[in-house]
């Protein structure tokens, strides 16, 4: 049997005026793993995660994440996913304390949660501090424990390590590891190639708006798309 597809773009394009940044993509997620976008800066990587997220609409194609349309059901979309881009996000001229208690009031969660969190990615002694005073990387980990409390269904991260030490950067492999585990699906865009190969079931590869390599998880069987299987030894070598 078939594992459930959880994200789904079908011939998805994305045009801002005359500039293509996505042209006619086609893949598939499956529940329980975890995607890799690579490609050079300016492929669509971002461009194809915010179409996802439901920030950006797609001027070509559909797409569905969790079996909801992005277009049409943006806000059930939003209900199962969550998005970390290169900005962290937050609130600051709150507190981190007040930034978790809002997002676990959001989410229906208890607020001790939020206390548990900030502990988890050792922001506790700082939590009563505005957001405004952190560093970035401080920034990056409160904004991993706000996507830790929603427990989403489908994860999608563009460069998730930016900012981030050696600890924080073993949170964004923990946060894959447990939406995973739940079944859910990831898409991760980053550069860390090491960390991808760690984390990462399937690989699509954009090329100027394109996806031109995939291996064959990442498109799933009878999707029809003539594209070639690659194993040079690089990125695509993340899956198994």
């Amino acid at each position: 049997m078939r594992a459930v597809d959880l994200v789904v773009a079908e011939g998805v394009g994305r045009r801002f005026g005359r500039v293509v940044a996505l042209r006619d993509v086609w893949l598939r997620v499956e529940a329980g793993s975890c995607l890799l976008l690579a490609g050079p800066n300016g492929a669509g990587k971002t461009t194809l995660l915010r179409v996802l997220a439901t920030a950006l609409r797609p001027t070509a194609g559909r797409a569905w994440v969790c079996g909801y349309d992005v277009v049409s059901q943006g806000f059930r979309v939003r209900e199962v996913c969550a998005y970390l881009g290169t900005a962290a996000g937050v609130y600051a001229a709150l507190t981190g304390w007040e930034n978790l208690c809002f997002a676990a009031d959001l989410c229906g969660r208890p607020r001790a949660v939020a206390r548990e969190l900030l502990a988890r990615v050792g922001l506790e002694a700082v939590a009563h501090r505005a957001v405004s005073t952190y560093s970035l990387g401080m920034r990056r980990r409160l904004a991993l424990a706000r996507v830790f409390l929603q427990e989403p269904r489908v994860l999608l991260l563009d460069e998730p390590f930016v900012g981030l030490d050696e600890p924080g950067a073993r949170l964004v492999e923990e946060l894959v590891r447990e939406v995973k585990g739940r079944d859910g699906a990831v898409v991760l865009a980053t550069h860390e190639r090491e960390r991808a190969r760690r984390m990462c079931d399937a690989v699509a590869v954009l090329d100027s708006g394109t996806l031109v390599e995939h291996t064959p998880s990442a498109l799933g069987a009878g999707s029809g798309r003539p594209l070639r299987h690659t194993d040079r030894g690089g990125v695509a070598g993340v899956a198994p």
